[in-house]
């Protein structure tokens, strides 16, 4: 059966309340890698501890949901459901702990035919219980079985690719967590990695897409930041592969404007890319 537009465009999502507290956030900080060794280590203080800051990302950990796409209702196959693409737009501090407001909707359907799938773009919109905005999140998720459903794919997000003319103005290598510490972010799943993704070694575990947003964020801060959260505005990432427990990504970004900066991510081990096209803006000194 084809993808019913106006049902899944109009999905009834219940805003969601999410309380917090500082041990929260930085359990999302250590799932991003904070604290291990490497370049970062001094500045990831900050994001640990009692008195720690938060780290813009790990507002998508807060935004996770029911996943309603498996709901039989909704009719589709999300047993081929691809996560595309995150983003992060921060309209305030994110404070330390409290209380916010979810409110989810389907911002729009495309269709990019039956071979490419339908691509759904879902907004996450945090208010204060006040009512007042703090950040957006934004997911796209491709449904590679349901296109073709006689829909449009006009006005569809298109990737934007890196200055790759040109060598990249910043590069910093990062570590993985470490399967031994049960990272956070861990995929669930029965399946042995080694034997499913190219030069992965036995023991290596795959990290959920989250962890790989989170660990280039922290990235992206150092390097254009000054490390400092309030400056970032907007984070948008684009996946490309899986990250890996145990390996080393390498980020590397390009300054595109005044407050503009392209990057990619990929893993030093396996020669394999792991987030391609993506961007931030960021408050400029």
């Amino acid at each position: 059966m084809a993808l019913d537009y106006q049902k899944i465009k109009h999905w009834p999502f219940k805003p969601m309340l999410r309380s917090y507290v500082r041990e929260d956030l930085v359990c999302s900080a250590v799932g991003f890698g904070a604290g291990l060794p490497g370049p970062l280590r001094a500045g990831d203080e900050r994001f640990l501890g009692a008195h720690a800051e938060p780290l813009p990302m790990a507002a998508v950990a807060l935004a996770d949901g029911d996943f309603w796409q498996a709901d039989p209702q909704a009719g589709l196959h999300w047993q081929q459901i691809v996560h595309a693409e995150e983003g992060i737009t921060m309209h305030r501090a994110m404070p330390p702990e409290g209380m916010v407001v979810i409110e989810r909707r389907i911002d729009e359907i495309y269709d990019r035919g039956a071979e490419r799938g339908a691509m759904v773009v879902e907004d996450h919109h945090f208010r204060t219980e006040s009512g007042e905005p703090v950040l957006d999140v934004r997911v796209i998720t491709v449904l590679k079985g349901d296109g073709g459903f006689g829909g449009s794919a006009e006005g569809a997000p298109k990737p934007v690719p890196v200055p790759a003319h040109r060598p990249a103005d910043h590069v910093v290598r990062l570590p993985t967590p470490f399967a031994a510490d049960a990272p956070l972010f861990q995929l669930k799943g029965a399946f042995d990695v080694a034997a499913t993704i190219q030069d992965a070694k036995p023991g290596q575990q795959m990290l959920r897409g989250l962890g790989a947003f989170g660990l280039a964020g922290r990235a992206v801060l150092h390097l254009v930041c000054d490390n400092d959260p309030q400056r970032l505005r907007k984070l948008v990432v684009r996946y490309a592969g899986p990250m890996l427990t145990d390996e080393t990504m390498q980020v590397e970004l390009w300054r595109t404007g005044p407050g503009a900066a392209s990057f990619e991510m990929s893993s030093v081990e396996r020669g394999a890319r792991v987030l391609m096209s993506s961007h931030a803006e960021f408050v400029p000194v």
